[in-house]
């Protein structure tokens, strides 16, 4: 499989709607000021919104259309497919580096790991955010026998790995990095995952409520922010 052919297929049939929310929480985490690298970023929705906040910020992605629509909106924008090459940028260059539902689409999501982690600066933060397959749903469908092709979640066919915490926990562990907080998000839009009555605004303020308890049980994705030692 081509995975630039396919990313360029895929961003070229989808224009820039994204969940403003879970970007939102996600930027929470970014320290303040601080220059961010955002890897696999794809049109670069993120990173916008990051310079938006008055941040100094790279990206990547694997295709070169996304790059190109990117570039478009003033980012500062490189082709890179980790699972070949090295990111451009020296060792221990940024303070904070980003990989928001990125290395499922990867054949070796270790080696992109691997690369946030060199570029990394020492006492740096990474915030990695991945589909959680834990997720309740994925539970009670194995339960029954079944497991459930969901657009827009874990099982999502665009999405060539299955992580859930254990398995993203390993993987930036295994780069020398310290899990410093762990968090999940609902992402309640994702119609195929919830049934509709969790949408009703005070159930699901309830279901926000069980996803910040149980990230694992209850969150569409789980968010590492890890710390680099110093």
């Amino acid at each position: 499989m081509d995975l630039t052919r396919h990313a360029d297929t895929y961003w070229a049939a989808k224009d820039d709607t994204v969940d403003g929310e879970r970007l939102e929480f996600l930027m929470r985490f970014v320290p303040d000021g601080a220059p961010v690298l955002v890897v696999d970023g794809g049109p670069g929705m993120l990173a916008a919104r990051l310079k938006e906040r008055g941040h100094d910020v790279c990206m990547t992605d694997v295709s070169g259309h996304a790059v190109e629509r990117a570039r478009a909106k003033g980012l500062v924008a490189e082709q890179v497919d980790t699972d070949d090459a090295q990111l451009p940028h020296a060792d221990d260059s940024f303070p904070c580096v980003i990989s928001d539902s990125a290395i499922e689409h990867r054949y070796w999501p270790e080696k992109a790991v691997g690369e946030c982690a060199r570029v990394l600066a020492p006492g740096g933060t990474f915030i990695l955010l991945v589909p959680n397959v834990a997720h309740w749903r994925y539970r009670l469908g194995l339960l029954f026998g079944r497991f459930p092709e969901i657009e827009g979640a874990a099982s999502d066919r665009a999405h060539l790995r299955m992580l859930a915490l254990p398995e993203a926990r390993r993987l930036v562990r295994a780069v020398g990095l310290d899990v410093r907080s762990i968090r999940g998000f609902p992402s309640l839009w994702v119609k195929g995952l919830y049934p509709r009555f969790l949408r009703a605004p005070g159930i699901s303020a309830v279901y926000r409520g069980l996803c910040r308890l149980r990230p694992t049980l209850f969150g569409r994705d789980v968010m590492l922010v890890c710390r680099k030692p110093a």
